[in-house]
């Protein structure tokens, strides 16, 4: 049986697992799951239609699946959140439910959401995502799995940032971070690629090679980006990591980071 605090408040229509832990003053509100082994330590607020996974822990004042920060929101209409499994959020992250009826935001497993980190609605956040402290991501932003998101780092609504992506602290982005890239600046470019995650995760030397050849010719080279995809394509070994990159830039909506100017690639 789960175990409650006397002085936290359960509402209706709540699965908790056995081995949930619920501590002091936390609120749970109607319509909420979670999962095994996840700890609430103390004031937390599940809002409604949250669903939380197994093995997570949440720490003071985080508040998941919280009405969004959309003027068109319609209260009376059911939307979600939905947050994986094993992830670590620190005191006052804010992650808030779809928008819209019957949409949802996505937190996926194994995240780290370091304090006052913020997700806003439709956001969809993969695996192994670390955002550090007063990171923001606005409404349907989508960050790929692995990726860093430094602190005090702001994401323009509807933008995407890639696996392995990084971006620098206090840097602000309207544009697309394609995968495996460094970005850094208020829009202010591609910098690098991210050599450090890639070793960390068990890279090839070759295969971090034709990542860094990737950068060089997408970002260091002045070629607009048409003709750097089509270098890539037609020089560089085709591996998973060099399609996924193409693919990503050919469906940038919003355009992407450049190799170091404000203009759109």
């Amino acid at each position: 049986m789960a175990q409650i605090h006397q002085t936290a408040i359960i509402g209706n229509d709540v699965e908790l697992a056995d081995s949930v832990f619920v501590g002091p003053y936390c609120i749970i509100e109607d319509h909420v799951k979670i999962g095994e082994n996840t700890r609430l330590i103390a004031q937390c607020h599940i809002y409604s239609n949250t669903t939380i996974g197994a093995g997570n822990t949440i720490f003071p004042f985080a508040t998941l699946g919280g009405p969004p920060n959309d003027v068109s929101y319609d209260p009376t209409q059911d939307s979600y959140t939905r947050i994986g499994d094993n992830n670590i959020i620190r005191e006052g992250v804010s992650i808030h439910r779809g928008a819209h009826p019957g949409t949802e935001t996505v937190v996926g497993s194994h995240g780290f959401f370091m304090g006052n980190a913020h997700m806003a609605h439709n956001t969809v956040i993969g695996d192994h995502v670390i955002m550090a402290l007063g990171a923001l991501a606005a409404g349907f932003v989508q960050i790929g799995d692995r990726a860093f998101i430094s602190g005090n780092v702001c994401i323009h609504q509807f933008v995407r940032v890639g696996r392995y992506a990084m971006i620098s602290g206090g840097s602000a982005i309207s544009m697309d971070l394609p995968p495996f890239m460094i970005g850094d600046g208020r829009n202010g470019g591609v910098r690098s690629f991210n050599k450090v995650a890639l070793e960390r995760a068990g890279y090839s030397k070759e295969d971090i090679r034709t990542i860094h050849k990737m950068y060089d010719i997408a970002f260091r080279r002045g070629l607009n980006m048409k003709n750097a995809l089509e270098e890539i394509e037609t020089t560089l070994p085709q591996i998973p990591e060099v399609k996924e990159f193409v693919e990503f830039v050919r469906s940038a909506k919003r355009g992407v980071l450049s190799g170091g100017s404000t203009r759109r690639a």
